[in-house]
């Protein structure tokens, strides 16, 4: 990852705050029991830092996430609100004649004349301008209408589970950015293995810390198919190594 600017570095680095359960405290007690010790020259005030900024670009906002709203909801919330607009507009273009004439009436006393046409000193006939208006924006709730029927024609509807192939590419995500602060962590290489499905097989070491710190960051204590994420993550991790922007997670 890279900057545009300091600027566009220092507003990051105010992002610290998005994450608040990692601390050197909570690390310190999610990593009991842990089987690796740090490298001499980490602690964990260090690993808490780069823990949460590492996973802090992976956050994504509602509209982004695996938990935005589906595209299937959204077409028929579009459709629906089209439908609210489209019988306004009917309900008015038939309304009562009654109705239309107090209208008229009403826009003419408070009209001041203008765009009318002066027939006699002080006399202007004309359409009176707050109905006009009102004529105009009439013809515009049946533009609005059409367009938001449109609008949601144009969504495609993904299939019921869209969700499901979202979060585990999130997951791998945030294994990919884990990768390499564990093994500046540690000293070891990342790794996943078949656990559990292999007969008395343990979780590897990389896929022990990745639990423990996206069940801090994020409250998921147990990912599914967590062996098949971390693999993913880990084959991506030694194609395509992320590369963090200097000084953003220091002496890595």
């Amino acid at each position: 990852m890279s900057f545009a600017d300091d600027e566009e570095f220092s507003a990051f680095l105010s992002m610290d705050h998005m994450l608040p359960a990692i601390t050197e405290e909570t690390v310190t007690d999610a990593l009991k029991g842990f089987p690796l010790s740090l490298l001499p020259d980490r602690d964990v005030e260090w690993l808490a830092m780069a823990v949460r900024r590492s996973l802090a670009i992976t956050l994504r906002s509602v509209g982004d996430g695996p938990e935005r709203t589906s595209d299937a909801d959204l077409r028929a919330e579009l459709e629906r609100l089209a439908g609210l607009v489209e019988s306004t507009w009917l309900e008015l273009f038939q309304c009562d004649q009654a109705a239309d004439s107090r209208l008229w009436e009403y826009s003419l006393r408070h009209w001041d004349g203008q765009g009318g046409t002066e027939i006699a000193d002080g006399i202007v006939t004309g359409e009176p301008s707050d109905y006009r208006h009102f004529r105009e924006t009439l013809g515009q709730l049946e533009w609005m209408a059409s367009f938001m029927r449109a609008a949601a024609r144009s969504i495609d509807v993904p299939r019921k589970q869209w969700r499901i192939p979202e979060r585990k590419s999130l997951r791998i995500e945030r294994g990919r950015y884990l990768a390499p602060i564990f093994e500046a962590a540690y000293g070891r290489e990342v790794s996943a293995n078949n656990w559990p499905s292999g007969a008395n097989q343990k979780p590897s070491a990389f896929m022990d810390f990745y639990q423990r710190m996206v069940a801090l960051a994020f409250g998921e204590k147990s990912t599914p198919n967590l062996s098949g994420v971390l693999k993913a993550a880990c084959q991506i991790h030694r194609q395509d190594p992320v590369k963090f922007a200097e000084g953003f997670i220091s002496t890595l």
